[in-house]
């Protein structure tokens, strides 16, 4: 008996035929009854899937200029570590990207420090997610004041010659004494109740004098050139000065009115000063041959462009003339000028 092996199949399955050779020529062959195939396998790839929970905002009260946290918390459902980038949004504008790797079947957070400058409504959001915050102002208003509104007068010095030795003193200053909250607070603005005294428009408002008589204010440009600005001084308690500014005399007009000047952002705290320098010209001395009773009875008509500091009279004042940040004693001692500190403080 012989054993024959062949492979006929295209998928090199091999059938073995046992042939015995029989007498009469006859082969008797045994194959399987089904045709053998080769069976594939199948594997799907892994990934990472990605979940996400609702945005965290802390604090919840949010502080304009003060910074916040926004957190996220990011699931993978899937079946391989993956990396998410998560961008954060304010207002529709992408202000910090971060990237977050998750194992699978863990979580992980997105974690960003933010801030917004303004207060109001703010759109915050991480990738499709996204919650409405309304921001508070930060800064507290402060104005800190001792007058009541209530203008009773105008520098003596810018209108009339009672202290005519005083008055001769170009650089006066009209120093006034307040006291900020507790915690101190941030000076950003000086406001100052003031008009301009101009001797052209003063004698044209005179009906006693009339228009077809004097009117000095070229003379006294020709004897002393006009000074268009003003000086504002703040000192600390100790008189150590704090900030130094010029500013137009054109803020003010010849109406009574209040204006605030800015100045750069001081510090103080406890006992400060502010000192206004109007830098108006001294009683005119230059030039001679005037009547000097008419001088006496008319002078504001012989002042050019004076800015004229208002005051309030007060019982208890705290308000002097100054020279240089120093006080001059003896002057106005029942006045408060009405000059106001205006500023703010940081809310916590």
């Amino acid at each position: 008996m012989k054993t024959v092996l062949l492979k006929t199949l295209p998928l090199a399955v091999a059938i073995s035929i046992t042939a015995s050779l029989l007498m009469g020529g006859c082969f008797a062959v045994t194959a399987p009854v089904e045709e053998i195939q080769e069976q594939a396998s199948y594997s799907l790839t892994d990934s990472a899937q990605f979940t996400f929970g609702p945005l965290q905002i802390t604090p919840q009260t949010v502080t304009s200029g003060q910074s916040f946290t926004v957190t996220m918390q990011i699931n993978n459902t899937g079946t391989a570590e993956g990396t998410y980038t998560a961008n954060l949004y304010i207002d529709g504008s992408v202000a910090d990207s971060q990237s977050v790797t998750v194992s699978p079947d863990q979580q992980a957070e997105a974690y960003f420090q933010a801030s917004v400058q303004t207060a109001g409504h703010h759109l915050i959001g991480i990738g499709q997610q996204t919650v409405d915050i309304t921001a508070i102002e930060s800064r507290i208003p402060v104005t800190v004041k001792i007058d009541n509104g209530q203008m009773d007068g105008c520098n003596p010095a810018a209108e009339s010659v009672s202290l005519q030795a005083h008055m001769s003193v170009r650089d006066t200053g009209l120093m006034i004494k307040l006291s900020s909250p507790p915690g101190g607070f941030t000076l950003t603005g000086v406001n100052i109740a003031a008009f301009i005294k101009d001797s052209t428009i003063d004698f044209n408002l005179d009906p006693i004098i009339g228009q077809t008589m004097w009117v000095y204010g070229e003379d006294i440009a020709m004897a002393d050139p006009v000074r268009e600005y003003f000086t504002v001084n703040i000192y600390d308690d100790r008189r150590n000065k704090l900030y130094s500014g010029n500013y137009s005399k054109n803020l003010f007009s010849h109406i009574p009115s209040t204006v605030t000047v800015p100045v750069s952002d001081t510090y103080v705290s406890g006992d400060f000063y502010i000192e206004v320098q109007p830098r108006n010209l001294p009683r005119l001395n230059a030039v001679g041959g005037w009547d000097r009773d008419i001088w006496h009875r008319y002078v504001v008509h012989t002042w050019y462009y004076q800015l004229c500091i208002g005051y309030e009279n007060s019982l208890d004042p705290q308000s002097w003339i100054s020279e240089g940040g120093s006080i001059v004693p003896g002057y106005y001692p029942t006045y408060n000028w009405m000059i106001r500190a205006e500023g703010y403080q940081e809310q916590n």
